[in-house]
């Protein structure tokens, strides 16, 4: 079985019956060592605390049945604003933020998130009027199908 295939396995009884979904499992070999990353993440959010303890988990699942013949390091985290959304599920924590969406079509939108469903999420584009950035007075419905990923704008003002 391929070593991430077994991580994406060994992972699964410690995510609480859904609770927890990765979001990204990177393996990464060089000569010397193997490193992983996994980026958790819940619908309410997950802690450093949560991290840890699963992290402790599955490293100990890893020793126990010699996963990985030589050295590794095992990080466990969250995905920061500044990694895109790729599932439906993460939208949800989004609500009333600004995205950019990249659509599958090589097209992009930029408004406020507005509502998310299950195929699909509401965005209140922006549009420019001189240099004043202005909300749509409709949302525009954008299907997760065609959507690639999204990016959190982070506003400073």
């Amino acid at each position: 079985m391929e070593l991430k295939a077994k991580i994406e396995e060994l992972l699964e009884p410690l995510l609480g019956n859904g609770k927890y979904f990765v979001h990204d499992l990177q393996v990464g070999n060089s000569r010397v060592t193997t490193k992983v990353t996994v980026l958790l993440d819940s619908d309410t959010g997950i802690t450093i605390g949560e991290c840890a303890e699963i992290s402790r988990r599955l490293g100990r699942q890893l020793e126990e049945l010699n996963v990985i013949e030589n050295a590794y390091t095992l990080e466990v985290s969250s995905p920061g604003v500044d990694f895109p959304l790729t599932q439906p599920r993460q939208y949800l924590r989004q609500i009333g933020r600004t995205l950019k969406v990249f659509l599958r079509d090589d097209s992009t939108r930029t408004g406020r998130l507005e509502a998310v469903g299950e195929a699909s999420l509401s965005l209140l584009e922006e549009s420019l009027r001189g240099k004043q950035k202005v909300l749509a007075s409709e949302p525009t419905e954008l299907f997760f199908k065609d959507i690639d990923h999204s990016q959190v704008l982070v506003s400073f003002k």
